[in-house]
């Protein structure tokens, strides 16, 4: 009876994490209340980045919790149904499918599916430090790529198609839309 309602309900964990997120989001909009709407006519002001990417955050939180909630609800009828001894063997093993990012394995708690998931973050944390100490002297032309390149293989990607035309791609979106269109000065690299 435990099981069957764990796998009805999305985990505490997630619900947490997804509060969060929505909390941070709220936290930006409300202190870039006071920032100026625009200091220049037709131009975005100091208020409108934060207020975006508050939006998106709080948008992303929405789109999870709504994620979890279906996902928990498939894994709930989908577990009461399967009959078969294969179905049994695979829950029980932590081989199930998985969902999103979060394997059978490490939902159930297994001590082995945690300690990766925060090597992983570490690992994110550290490339993110060194892209910021690299990104003044290699620019952002160069920097960026190495960035999402390091963070698209710790999620797991491995397609060489994929890894070379999306942070070719994000480069250029930074660079077409932050020096271009917008005029910020990005560091150049040597």
């Amino acid at each position: 009876m435990g099981s069957r309602s764990a796998r009805g309900s999305p985990s505490r964990r997630l619900l947490t994490e997804t509060g969060l997120l929505a909390a941070i989001g709220a936290a930006v909009l409300l202190d870039s209340r006071g920032y100026p709407p625009s200091l220049t006519e037709g131009a975005p002001g100091p208020a409108f980045f934060p207020r975006l990417l508050a939006a998106l955050l709080i948008a992303c939180s929405v789109w999870l919790a709504i994620r979890s909630w279906r996902g928990a609800r498939e894994r709930g009828a989908g577990g009461g149904s399967d009959s078969g001894s294969a179905g049994a063997s695979a829950d029980e093993s932590g081989a199930g499918r998985s969902r999103g990012n979060v394997s059978s394995a490490s939902a159930a708690g297994s001590e082995a599916g945690n300690r990766t998931p925060h090597l992983g973050v570490w690992i994110a944390v550290g490339w993110i430090a060194a892209f910021l100490l690299i990104w003044p002297r290699l620019g952002t032309v160069l920097s960026v790529p190495l960035l999402v390149v390091g963070l698209m293989w710790l999620t797991g990607e491995r397609s060489w198609r994929t890894m070379v035309s999306v942070p070719l791609a994000f480069a250029g979106f930074i660079y077409l839309v932050f020096m271009v269109l917008l005029g910020v000065p990005l560091p150049a690299g040597f």
